[in-house]
């Protein structure tokens, strides 16, 4: 089971000690490239989560996969994890430490869906537009899901900006049944 709590703990430890020594961005990018690793490699994945290897295996194992790869503090705190057990929040670790990263620099991360690919200039606009909303600078993923059918839907925080032809629709029906129910 995966505990959100420790995974806190680890981010902001590994945190605080990257901004001291300014390798928050390698940092970041490491962890990335590792939990990139695990998601994408079944057989690094079983052999790093397997309760049936020791310790110290592992350990040697990342030291030969990530020493030369990643910064040291990287390599300092994937060896803590390894050897507290914690090899399980790996992922979660990486989350926290990039939510970290956004809350220190009061940076938005927002969710586009859009039913096509959005040119460069369209997306730098709406960015630009995003962050003179909500006064920071925003970090974005862009997604492309046909069911929308058209426009645009942003979602940031527990906020939802649904200017889709599909969000339109359902507004449209609810506000039909509503008509129709109290008339």
């Amino acid at each position: 089971m995966v505990d959100t709590k420790v995974a806190r703990r680890y981010a902001t430890a590994l945190f605080t000690t990257a901004q001291k020594n300014d390798v928050v961005k390698s940092v970041e990018d490491d962890l990335s490239a590792i939990v990139g690793l695990l998601k994408n490699d079944a057989k690094f994945k079983d052999f790093l989560l397997s309760p049936h290897v020791g310790r110290e295996e592992k350990i040697k194992i990342a030291d030969k996969l990530f020493s030369d790869r990643v910064t040291a503090l990287t390599m300092q705190a994937l060896r803590l994890v390894l050897t507290k057990r914690r090899e399980k929040e790996i992922a979660n670790i990486y989350s926290e430490f990039v939510a970290l990263r956004r809350e220190h620099g009061s940076i938005a991360f927002v969710s586009v869906t859009t039913a096509e690919v959005l040119e460069e200039d369209q997306k730098k606009a709406l960015l630009a537009k995003l962050e003179e909303k909500l006064s920071k600078k925003v970090e974005a993923e862009f997604d492309i899901d046909g069911r929308v059918i058209g426009g645009i839907k942003v979602t940031y925080g527990n906020f939802v900006l649904d200017g889709t032809v599909r969000g339109n629709l359902r507004r449209l029906g609810e506000k039909l049944r509503h008509d129709i129910l109290i008339s």
